[in-house]
């Protein structure tokens, strides 16, 4: 059931909020007239995006900049002694900075790993452990951390990535039981592939192939159903109809959904050793 939020009350953080998914969901929010602090590594992006928002007509005093990186222990505390001061609580929290990786595990150096570890997850975490006492001073207060379809289902040439994603999901349905008791939601946003830099800002581009042509949902719509979800206290969401599906067919039939993407990724990969054993042996690959 929809709980009508009062946006023009509701105190908001948005991470990552520069550009993609972040700054188009941090644009919904001013529309809808909420107080929100915009937080990302590029002050200058930050600056572009307050001035944007002020001449679309957003309230100079409901627009919040704060350039922060995230993996910094003293850019986090400062970032949230700026919203403790001039918000005093937060009702609504959109855990969104993230990166991706591109390309074969057994090709990338251990840093790729523990860097995107360092963003997706701990990050994330951190986030979560620094909004906590504000958001159980907020009014119906609401922890959003997006997801992945990679959270789901890995994919080829995603390993860092799935990986990172598996244990968001992890630590958010852990959460989401353990905050029950400060009357604090959790929400995890599963995007499809959209329209967005995404892959352009990834840690590491070695993929064979590229899937820009998948990235048609607009970030528009993801931040449109993104807050239909917050109003309707959803725990999870999927978005497209080829992600719903790709979670489904894994859920029912993994095995099937391996032999697929398997096929898929071999195509590619015409001189691996195990296209050269099975054809030695007279298999088909």
């Amino acid at each position: 059931m929809s709980r009508r939020r009062a946006w023009k009350d509701t105190r908001v953080l948005v991470t990552g909020a520069s550009s993609g998914l972040g700054r188009a969901i941090a644009e919904r929010l001013v529309q809808l007239g909420a107080t929100v602090v915009l937080t990302g590594r590029s002050a200058a992006r930050l600056d572009a995006l307050s001035s944007e928002l002020e001449r679309g007509g957003a309230a100079p005093d409901r627009i919040i900049s704060v350039a922060a990186d995230l993996t910094i222990e003293a850019d986090r505390d400062r970032l949230f002694e700026v919203v403790e001061r001039r918000l005093g609580a937060l009702d609504l929290v959109v855990n969104n900075a993230g990166v991706g990786a591109t390309g074969q595990f057994d090709t990338h150096e251990p840093s790729v790993l523990r860097r995107v570890f360092e963003i997706n997850f701990f990050a994330m975490a951190e986030v979560c452990r620094a909004a906590l006492p504000l958001l159980s001073e907020g009014n119906d207060p609401m922890m959003v951390v997006m997801g992945s379809i990679n959270a789901r289902r890995g994919l080829p040439g995603r390993a860092e990535y799935s990986a990172s994603k598996f244990a968001v999901s992890g630590f958010v349905e852990s959460i989401r039981i353990e905050w029950r008791r400060f009357g604090i939601h959790v929400l995890q946003v599963n995007p499809g592939f959209s329209a967005t830099a995404f892959d352009d800002n990834a840690i590491v581009k070695t993929a064979r192939v590229s899937v820009a042509e998948w990235r048609t949902t607009p970030p528009e719509e993801v931040a449109r159903a993104t807050i239909r979800a917050i109003e309707k206290h959803k725990r999870e969401i999927t978005l497209t109809a080829k992600g719903r599906l790709l979670v489904l067919a894994n859920r029912i039939a993994p095995r099937f959904v391996d032999w697929g993407l398997a096929r898929w990724l071999l195509r590619h990969f015409p001189d691996a050793p195990s296209l050269h054993r099975k054809e030695a042996a007279g298999q088909a690959p």
